[in-house]
């Protein structure tokens, strides 16, 4: 009985998980931008969130491929740190990006098999939307390396050096995502564009798409239990 109990309560708070390492995340950017600290902060919960998002599909039948996806994509990270060569850091982004598409196709799966509305649901959708936006970061790192000058950083040019449009473009991911457009930092190339389009259409119709199904979660809930509570 003690084991089922603390399985239900590690299922309800594996997506809880996620999302409070990215809430971290997020906010020790800030906190430790411009000290000597930033990057290994910076990099070392970046892998916590990695984790996080392997914890969070942990019963799928595809968690040894996100495992595996994911080890390779911090070993390479890791390899950067003394291999200082371009092709590196393309090889561990794009790794990520595969991990991470991995691991959001997995989630989607998953809340697609839920037959009620909970917090694991909310959340897990939440995660998901969260997981769109570091995954479209990578795409638009691995873009900026690839074909330098892709993205006009304008007054953040001082900081627009490797490692530091890894934040701006997190920052420019999100804001792509949430549709609001500042206009601070600008996709200049063709494929930056059209990746920062792909992005806000994903992110809006995604939105629309997870409303439209949790009603209907809600209905489909309603409609079963009304007919035992009128024989009742």
């Amino acid at each position: 009985m003690g084991s089922y109990f603390f399985r239900v309560a590690a299922d309800t708070h594996r997506f809880a998980l996620l999302l409070g390492v990215f809430l971290i995340l997020m906010l020790a950017n800030p906190i430790f931008e411009g000290t000597r600290a930033a990057g290994f902060v910076g990099d070392t919960i970046y892998y916590i969130f990695l984790a996080a998002a392997a914890y969070s599909v942990r019963r799928s039948r595809f968690f040894s491929l996100a495992i595996i996806l994911g080890a390779a994509a911090i070993l390479a990270e890791l390899a950067g740190y003394f291999i200082d060569r371009k092709s590196v850091m393309v090889v561990a982004t794009g790794l990520a990006s595969a991990y991470l598409l991995v691991v959001t196709v997995l989630i989607l799966g998953n809340l697609a098999r839920q037959e009620r509305i909970s917090a694991d649901t909310v959340m897990g959708g939440l995660c998901v939307y969260i997981l769109i936006g570091v995954l479209w970061t990578s795409l638009f790192v691995n873009q900026e390396l690839i074909a330098p000058g892709s993205f006009d950083f304008g007054r953040h040019a001082a900081r627009s050096g490797t490692p530091g449009f890894y934040g701006l473009l997190f920052y420019y991911s999100f804001i792509s995502l949430l549709t609001i457009g500042f206009g601070d930092v600008i996709p200049v190339s063709g494929m930056a564009q059209t990746l920062t389009i792909l992005e806000g259409l994903i992110g809006r119709f995604y939105l629309v798409f997870y409303m439209a199904y949790l009603i209907n979660l809600y209905i489909s809930r309603k409609e079963r239990s009304d007919p035992a509570e009128s024989a009742g």
